[in-house]
């Protein structure tokens, strides 16, 4: 984001008396996009700075985008959806935003019950509950392995148990064992702090474990099934 701030002057009550002349802050927006789930429409596009417009005392009309500067490091704006046209307000370059986004769209292979534990985890990162994204994407490998036939009582044993069975690699057993080690830590108190990033990363390798165990097999068996493929 760039912004150039300037004075502006609005016209004086009388051409001969500059002391009316009043000082107006306006800030002129040279770029300003956040590009997100819209939390309206959810659709994937864009949040582009709303126009404001007031009247400035003299009988005119002023135009500047709707931005506020708190301090030297906070810009609050208004953003307006490029498709629905709705308002969410927004710190900076998205740190914040109000209402919050909605996550990425999980797969339709995804099975109804585990897409609704990965959702469940992209909403509470969404709104900052790195916790409990954790713990719900550690429920999302486990829910898997139970899926796909693991019938040890621990997780560590049942990612194991599907390792064993060749249902998933010696990588993937390793993102699924590092998610169930950030998710234990989310679970217990005492444990270490779980992060933006360590939250970040346990979604993104559950789901990706989802999508190797579940997504990729549809897919090829879509693809054989077009082509008349036993």
């Amino acid at each position: 984001m760039d912004y150039h701030f300037g004075k502006l002057y609005s016209p004086p009550m009388t051409p001969r008396n500059p002391s009316n002349m009043r000082p107006i802050t306006l800030a002129v927006i040279i770029h300003m996009a956040v590009s997100l789930y819209c939390p309206h429409c959810n659709k994937h596009t864009a949040l582009s700075i709303a126009p404001a417009e007031y009247e400035d005392g003299y009988g005119g009309t002023l135009h500047t985008g709707a931005i506020w500067k708190a301090d030297y490091q906070r810009q609050w704006w208004i953003g307006v959806c490029n498709s629905c046209k709705q308002p969410s307000l927004v710190l900076n370059n998205g740190e914040v935003i109000f209402p919050h986004p909605l996550p990425s769209p999980t797969d339709p292979n995804i099975p109804k019950e585990l897409a609704r534990d990965l959702d469940e985890a992209k909403m509470c990162f969404s709104i900052q509950c790195y916790r409990a994204c954790a713990v719900m994407a550690r429920r999302c490998i486990q829910s898997a392995c139970i899926a796909k036939g693991a019938t040890a009582g621990q997780l560590v044993d049942q990612i194991a148990e599907l390792a064993k069975l060749a249902v998933i690699t010696k990588d993937i057993q390793e993102w699924a064992t590092v998610v169930r080690w950030v998710g234990n830590d989310a679970a217990h108190p005492n444990k270490d702090e779980v992060k933006k990033e360590d939250a970040e990363d346990c979604l993104r390798l559950a789901e990706q474990f989802l999508h190797v165990i579940f997504v990729t097999p549809a897919v090829a068996k879509a693809r054989r099934a077009a082509r008349g493929k036993p």
